[in-house]
């Protein structure tokens, strides 16, 4: 048995392998990147953690010898239809572009785990130090897309680690592959339980002679967006604490009307990042006249024209950047200025997702060095869906956001219409977003 040692735990690695396709199941092929795709070349990977009760799991061994032989065939007959992430980023002998590598024997690594921590206290929203998660995120060696963890707490709970390479696929793309990799181990059968299959054309995506293209990889060359992310990242700081935040349905409800400003036609997603918005700005203290900037990403795929299908798989998502005063964020009124400055954002993509696509790449690495905060995730994925057998996830996170000063935002696993919000924050920082929070859905309505 392997050890890793953390500052807060230790994980036993008992046993790492790789996991294919069916043999000759996957075309030996090649996916071009697209404008979309170029976009997160050097961006770092994507890391996710769902945890799962199972307290009749007694011991690691009664895992690999029940359910791991299912969970390793699922995984394989899931490849079978979502192969790229099994594939490779290389460079094409044709044209020296980059692009995934798809051929029979490729494969994913996976590493199973056994951890003697609290799992109890790793699934609550409660501040926890960032590096408690660290053990149970999967290493992803150079040349894979894709790693997957599967770590045991004994009579408690099970978590499933992931880290992705964004290059590959996007949020609504990657989370098309768990669910329909936990809908197989779910059927416990070899026939494929996937209710939709992933369509990889990628010349669905227009690009005239890859102009597009070419510019945004000319741009990447200049401005390294992964140098600039370093500016962000918390992930080292020795006070970084992560902590998730729920909004109900009847919270809400409650910012739409707060202060008598009644909101009908302001979506839940743009409350809920109002509400973060303005509770960051405070938190971060030293309201001035200084600029604060909220991003956000938007599905492409039914705004292109002609629009692509729901299931292409890739990178299809476009940015947006809503602006505000650090003192308007913070005043009586922030509320009503972050929606407002998101709703604008929005109602401007409805004129065209692309038409500043040629200032995606300089855009967002000049506003890495402001106050910048940006979203991963969606309250659509519905990750709390990701059922392989064991029941909904009793939590998900997305561990990445410590190192891109991003929130998350995903449904809330109540069912009940709600939103969960992820952070990763400096303890004083989440502290004061904690009190700003609370502060803010308790105020009296008008």
């Amino acid at each position: 048995m392997m050890t890793t040692n953390t500052m807060k735990e230790t994980v036993k690695v008992v046993e790492v392998s790789r996991v294919s396709p069916p043999p000759h199941s996957v075309p030996n092929t090649s996916l071009p990147l697209t404008f979309f795709d170029v976009f997160w070349i050097f961006i770092p990977p994507v890391q996710r953690l769902f945890f799962y009760d199972y307290s009749d799991l007694s011991n690691t061994t009664q895992f690999l010898n029940s359910d791991l032989p299912h969970l390793k065939r699922s995984l394989s007959l899931a490849l079978q239809h979502f192969y790229p992430l099994a594939g490779t980023l290389t460079l094409s002998p044709e044209t020296h572009d980059q692009e995934i590598r798809c051929v029979d024997g490729d494969s994913v690594p996976l590493t199973i785990a056994e951890s003697g921590s609290d799992f109890h206290r790793l699934v609550s929203d409660q501040p926890k130090d960032v590096s408690e998660s660290h053990p149970l995120v999967p290493q992803l060696a150079p040349q894979d897309l894709l790693a997957l963890q599967v770590t045991i707490f004994p009579n408690a709970g099970l978590c499933i680690g992931v880290s992705v390479q964004h290059v590959v696929a996007d949020g609504r793309s990657f989370i098309h592959f768990m669910r329909s990799w936990a809908s197989i181990c779910r059927s416990r059968s070899d026939i494929l339980a996937i209710s939709s299959i992933p369509i990889y054309n990628r010349t669905l995506i227009q690009d005239s002679n890859n102009h597009l293209k070419r510019l945004l990889l000319e741009q990447l060359e200049s401005y390294k967006p992964d140098k600039c992310l370093e500016t962000l990242s918390v992930a080292a700081q020795a006070d970084a604490v992560r902590a998730t935040f729920v909004l109900s349905r009847a919270h809400i409800e409650r910012l739409r009307q707060r202060r008598g400003h009644v909101q009908p036609h302001c979506s839940s997603f743009v409350l809920a990042c109002a509400h973060v918005w303005t509770c960051l700005a405070k938190a971060r203290g030293v309201l001035s006249d200084k600029w604060e900037f909220f991003g956000f990403a938007a599905d492409c795929r039914t705004r292109l024209d002609p629009a692509l299908p729901e299931t292409y798989f890739g990178n299809c998502i476009g940015g947006s950047i809503a602006t505000a005063k650090s003192s308007d964020l913070g005043g009586e009124e922030g509320l009503l200025v972050a929606t407002e400055a998101i709703r604008k954002e929005i109602a401007e993509m409805g004129e065209g997702v692309l038409k500043d696509a040629e200032t995606w790449i300089p855009r967002s690495s000049a506003l890495v060095k402001e106050r910048v905060v940006s979203v991963a995730g969606s309250p659509k994925f519905r990750v709390y869906d990701t059922d392989f057998g064991w029941g909904r996830p009793r939590k998900v996170e997305i561990v990445s956001i410590e190192g891109t000063g991003a929130i998350s935002l995903a449904e809330s696993r109540n069912r009940d219409g709600g939103i969960e919000v992820g952070l990763a924050l400096l303890k004083p920082e989440m502290d004061r977003f904690a009190s700003a929070f609370e502060e803010g859905l308790t105020s009296t309505l008008a």
